[in-house]
């Protein structure tokens, strides 16, 4: 097995997709680096799943191109790009019924075998609350608790890369909180993570960059302060927004529709 790449510095250069005839995503060019969080944001239906599906290498542009460390990704093997990048899709139902710690061991399987397969397993469960859990059932799971072990299994192979699709979806706030100071810790030991998010709250107080797509283009690009200005907000979400600091620590609000 060839050595893993260690980080992870990923380029879109003029990407675009089409989808039955649908522009989905237009000359969009951005870069994600190691050590960084970056959340891609937007309305419904501006593109941001299909973004995050390109970089994984789920879906090929119509145009434009995807590299990581400056090699295309359509020149990675399936084996190179599942150790380089572990993808959480928005939504999954498992196909059938394994326990929580066996669905997590998954993430490890482009790793072959593992002498430290169990202890990674239970160092995965515990960064997302679930190690109470681990031998149940996952058809058996509520729906915040699954997407926990799908968080799990996303983080179990340490890969270099780590993107995921709206990973608060169905956590309370307490879980979502966790989960953010973990992929904030993440990030800081010079990992490359890049999330959707639909709480540009979170965003603004974890993430490094944001990338704001509005119907397939990009709108904005930069930091949490940089994006979040009352008239792009406005302009994009068409609501009435303060970044502001408390206690040192940033801070969006929302006001009302305008």
């Amino acid at each position: 097995m060839m050595e893993p790449e260690r980080s992870a510095n990923v380029a879109c250069r003029e990407l675009c997709l089409e989808r039955q005839g649908q522009r989905v995503l237009d000359n969009l060019s951005c870069a994600f680096h190691p050590g960084e969080l970056t959340a891609v944001i937007g309305p419904n239906g501006a593109g941001k799943s299909s973004l995050l599906q390109l970089l994984a290498g789920v879906l090929n542009a119509s145009a434009g191109e995807v590299s990581i460390n400056e090699q295309p990704l359509a020149d990675f093997s399936p084996a190179a790009r599942a150790r380089l990048c572990a993808y959480l899709p928005q939504s999954e139902v498992p196909a059938w019924s394994v326990s929580a710690a066996d669905l997590v061991a998954l993430g490890l399987l482009p790793w072959g075998r593992l002498k430290d397969r169990e202890e990674r397993v239970r160092r995965a469960l515990g960064k997302v609350g679930g190690a109470d859990f681990a031998q149940r059932a996952v058809t058996r799971l509520s729906g915040g608790e699954l997407r926990r072990v799908q968080l799990a299994r996303l983080l179990v192979g340490e890969a270099p890369l780590l993107i995921a699709d709206e990973p608060t979806a169905a956590l309370d706030i307490r879980h979502q909180l966790q989960l953010l100071q973990t992929l904030r810790g993440i990030a800081d030991s010079g990992k490359t993570v890049i999330l959707a998010l639909h709480d540009l709250s979170l965003a603004a107080r974890f993430c490094d960059r944001v990338i704001l797509l509005d119907e397939g283009r990009l709108r904005a690009q930069g930091t949490p302060r940089d994006v979040f200005t009352p008239a792009m907000i406005g302009d994009v979400y068409g609501v009435s927004c303060e970044f502001r600091w408390r206690d040192g620590e940033p801070e969006f609000v929302v006001f009302d529709l305008i």
